[in-house]
């Protein structure tokens, strides 16, 4: 449970039974404070969605007590990660649990989210045939691509220091990595920035919160488009 108290005029019992109704202000539609009334609607569906309640205790002239409750999940563990010892860059290549040894793919993932690395941190540590290499901003992430050379690249569109667009270029201008197929991973997701991403010569665009399948099955079309174009470079 999660609660929010204030110390404002409170709420009649009347006006609680209204509370979580579309565009209705309680009167206050003249007041100072903008609103459409729809924020606690919303966040009414969203807390629901989750599989929670929300609700409100409220005295007038004392202040309200609005709260929430979700299910509890366990935190998420890590099932594969070596410690990289110097905050920047890290890499995971311990192989599932009986897996059959042979060369593993690299994959490069520039992120400065933690969530976010830790996500793909234990979903690339599923797989035995990749390896991980991190890397927290794009200068980082530059200088690893240049040195590593990873099979595929996935890139955050904001990141600090040189943003996503700007390192793709430059990824793009040193024959070094050029051919490297470099995905998107961004929270902008309207048609225009997909379309855009594209456009500026991103492998595929993924949107954030990143959903498993459509990771998983990018990132095996960008493995295959790496492992076309190695086969065709030796030819």
């Amino acid at each position: 449970r999660v609660s929010v108290t204030d110390t404002g005029p409170g709420l009649a019992p009347e006006q609680v039974a209204q509370l979580f109704q579309p565009f209705n202000r309680l009167g206050r539609e003249t007041g100072p404070e903008e609103g459409t009334g729809i924020g606690l609607v919303v966040t009414k569906r969203l807390v629901e969605l989750m599989g929670g309640i929300i609700g409100i205790d409220s005295n007038v002239g004392v202040g309200s007590v609005f709260w929430f409750e979700l299910p509890a999940a366990s935190a998420p563990r890590l099932l594969a990660v070596a410690a990289d010892g110097d905050g920047g860059v890290g890499s995971s290549d311990q192989p599932e649990q009986g897996a059959a040894p042979g060369p593993k793919r690299t994959l490069l993932y520039v992120e400065d989210n933690p969530a976010n690395l830790e996500l793909v941190e234990q979903l690339i540590a599923r797989r035995s045939d990749l390896k991980l290499l991190t890397a927290i901003d794009g200068h980082l992430g530059l200088a690893v691509a240049r040195l590593q050379r990873p099979d595929v690249i996935l890139l955050d569109i904001n990141l600090p220091g040189i943003g996503g667009f700007d390192l793709l270029k430059m990824l793009r201008d040193d024959p070094a990595t050029a051919s490297i197929p470099v995905m998107a991973l961004s929270a902008n997701a309207v048609p225009r920035d997909i379309a855009n991403g594209l456009e500026a010569g991103f492998f595929r665009y993924l949107t954030k919160p990143i959903k498993i399948d459509e990771f998983t099955g990018a990132l095996d079309l960008a493995l295959e488009h790496a492992a076309e174009d190695q086969v065709a470079s030796t030819q």
